[in-house]
């Protein structure tokens, strides 16, 4: 440092470069294999010869650029044994993601207070599965999620009073595709129990006194059926508010969370006290999902970032911070100092 004064005030100075590159690197040293551990020989080796330095800065280039190319080697290598565990967290949050706009789909619909009461329940646990396999595939077969939306609306639709000739033929001419859909969807999530027969036997039920219902109703009757309903889907849309859970406050241990960088590194408290340093090695597209590798660099885990954010608030977690390290020293040496450039100029040679 005395040599060369740009090293207390360019963090780009090739030494200043490998002190940062040692100090964040040997987070991953595994100590369980001591000397034997690849990083370990990889950051001895590299520090050997910085000891042959002798007046020339471009050594710390090199040394900068032979570790830099082992640990690019090294992130190769962790790739390929996260190829697996990335592949399993790309489906679960495309699945996830699939369910949220299943409900919300479900949600909209409800919303309206014009939805059955029966045919509700069916919607919100047995249909919400459905759409959300049809969700998951849009992407390659669109007309799968046309297919499941369409099927929802036409059971909304067929429960609904049809106070016209029209309207019952229309009912009955497609009742047989639409039972048929519903059953084939309803297989392919294997429900089979008898909690499905009573669904279909209410739906019956319904469809048939639409049916029988008296036909050629008065405009006066048809007006006082139609201010009916629309009473009843007002008053069970007001049910439905009073009951609807308010959005969450914000939560910093959340936003703490959404802010991390694949890189950094943590440390778990275990159940006996002790700590595991685990690093950040991939964050899924919607940072939903959190995929970290152990120190052996051949375990990876996974978290989602609910159970992340509770290890936040819970102090069963923390992050390890050696980003920056000798910025930080160097900015507190010398700011203990009073140092500036005038001072190092003072006391570095001519």
């Amino acid at each position: 440092a005395l040599i060369d004064k740009e090293f207390f005030f360019e963090d780009t100075h090739p030494a200043r470069r490998l002190i940062s590159l040692l100090t964040t690197s040997s987070m991953g040293w595994d100590q369980s294999k001591g000397r034997s551990d690849p990083l370990y020989q990889a950051i001895h080796s590299n520090v050997s010869l910085a000891q042959q330095f002798d007046n020339e800065i471009a050594l710390f280039s090199e040394v900068v650029s032979n570790l830099e190319g082992f640990l690019k080697q090294e992130e190769g290598k962790s790739a390929v044994r996260l190829a697996a565990p990335i592949t399993r967290a790309l489906k679960q949050e495309k699945l996830r993601e699939a369910t949220r706009s299943a409900s919300s789909d479900v949600a909209v619909r409800v919303a309206t207070g014009e939805v059955a009461v029966f045919v509700e329940a069916f919607l919100e646990s047995r249909w919400v599965p459905v759409l959300a396999l049809a969700h998951s595939v849009k992407d390659e077969k669109p007309q799968v999620l046309a297919s499941a939306i369409k099927t929802m609306d036409d059971l909304i639709w067929s429960v609904q009073p049809k106070i016209t000739v029209q309207q019952r033929k229309e009912l009955v001419t497609k009742l047989p595709a639409l039972l048929t859909t519903l059953n084939k969807w309803l297989s392919v999530l294997k429900w089979d129990d008898a909690e499905r027969l009573r669904f279909f036997a209410d739906l019956a039920e319904c469809h048939a006194s639409i049916v029988r219902a008296p036909l050629e109703l008065s405009p006066h009757r048809q007006l006082e059926l139609a201010v009916e309903a629309a009473r009843k889907a007002a008053e069970r849309r007001l049910e439905k508010r009073a009951v609807d859970i308010p959005p969450p406050a914000p939560d910093p241990f959340a936003e703490q969370v959404e802010s991390l960088e694949r890189g950094a590194w943590f440390e778990f408290r275990q159940p006996d006290a002790s700590m595991r340093r685990v690093k950040l090695a991939w964050v899924s597209p919607r940072r939903s999902l959190y995929i970290f590798t152990t120190v052996h660099r051949e375990e990876a885990f996974s978290l989602g970032a609910d159970i992340l954010a509770r290890h936040f608030r819970d102090e069963t977690v923390r992050m390890v911070d050696a980003d920056g390290f000798v910025d930080r020293a160097l900015a507190d040496a010398l700011g203990d100092s009073g140092a500036g450039p005038e001072r190092i100029d003072e006391a570095v040679p001519a």
